[in-house]
């Protein structure tokens, strides 16, 4: 990465190029299946960042970057195999699942100032073979799993503004609107699910949060409420997280040394203040919860259900530590 100043310092660009290479093998054993797979990967990351200090205190940025990622799970690499008939269930891909591409583009404004700091930012995200890991449970064993989500758009803005410490106080707020669309017909079954324009999964319009801290040396304490609104878990939009609530307080006393103990502090956390009971994500997503008609107006996409994580109940916990 190099980096150009210009007027004054004022001005900056930098730039830079990579290229990540990776390969990937494996071997199995099991008899009828393909001994060893494997494939090769290789992709150019360019990037740029430039920005304009327009005063001391206030800036604007303007980013652009590339990243790639490889399917995390191991699954489509190698032949899999039912652990209670023995027989295959599926064959590996051959060259490895494509991976996923994005390319991200970010236009922002800081200011630092006496009186509060405040970030914003516009962002746009365009992926190719956009890659989401899914776990399923398969004759009682948990196996990850990779989904191509085909193309995927996504934009919005995000910000966040605190305040200076007053009275020992610190609040601070963020904040951010997603639109995130899948921008294609996802295989299935031999044909097309009509996902092309649907909302992308796991991607909540709406998130937020509220913090207030304080710490006068001695007490602290800190109060964070945050919302993360509804977000879809299939790629057909027919089944959904709901939104959700959560609040957590953490409060405490800082001690001056006491012998060989350096600032002892005890501290007591409490996490879902409310003990709301929520679904925090999806831990198997789907294509399509409902039976849907394929893009080839005939055949019929037999549904099934995702599966979720729920969200921990109140939880307290009281916890002490000392430097030496």
């Amino acid at each position: 990465m190099d980096t150009y100043s210009l007027l004054h310092d004022r001005l900056k660009i930098s730039a830079g190029f990579k290229e990540a290479m990776i390969t990937r093998t494996a071997t199995n054993l099991m008899p009828g299946a393909t001994y060893a797979t494997g494939f090769s990967d290789a992709q150019p990351l360019p990037r740029v960042a430039i920005s304009y200090q327009i005063t001391p205190r206030d800036q604007v940025y303007i980013n652009g970057t590339t990243a790639f990622r490889e399917a995390a799970a191991i699954t489509p690499s190698v032949d899999m195999f039912s652990s209670s008939t023995g027989q295959m269930t599926s064959r590996h891909v051959t060259g490895g699942m494509k991976p996923e591409y994005s390319i991200a583009e970010e236009l922002g404004y800081r200011h630092y100032g006496k009186y509060f700091n405040l970030s914003l930012s516009f962002f746009n995200y365009n992926f190719t073979n956009r890659q989401i890991t899914s776990s399923s449970l398969v004759e009682g064993t948990t196996i990850t799993t990779s989904l191509n989500g085909g193309g995927q758009t996504t934009r919005g803005i995000s910000g966040e503004i605190s305040l200076p410490r007053w009275h020992h106080f610190t609040p601070y707020f963020s904040g951010q609107y997603l639109h995130a669309t899948t921008d294609n017909n996802l295989a299935s079954n031999g044909t097309y699910l009509p996902t092309a324009g649907k909302v992308a999964v796991l991607s909540p319009k709406f998130s937020g949060s509220i913090g207030l801290s304080y710490d006068d040396g001695h007490v602290f304490g800190n109060f964070a409420f945050n919302y993360v609104g509804s977000e879809y878990s299939t790629f057909m939009n027919d089944e959904k997280i709901p939104s959700y609530e959560t609040a957590n307080l953490g409060i405490g006393y800082r001690f001056n040394d006491v012998f060989f103990l350096k600032r002892p502090q005890l501290q007591l956390n409490l996490t879902n203040l409310g003990n709301n009971h929520y679904l925090s994500g999806a831990w198997g997503l789907t294509t399509n919860a409902h039976n849907t008609l394929a893009t080839d107006g005939h055949t019929v996409i037999k549904g099934s259900a995702p599966t979720y994580i729920t969200g921990g109940n109140f939880t307290g916990l009281v916890s002490f530590t000392s430097g030496f």
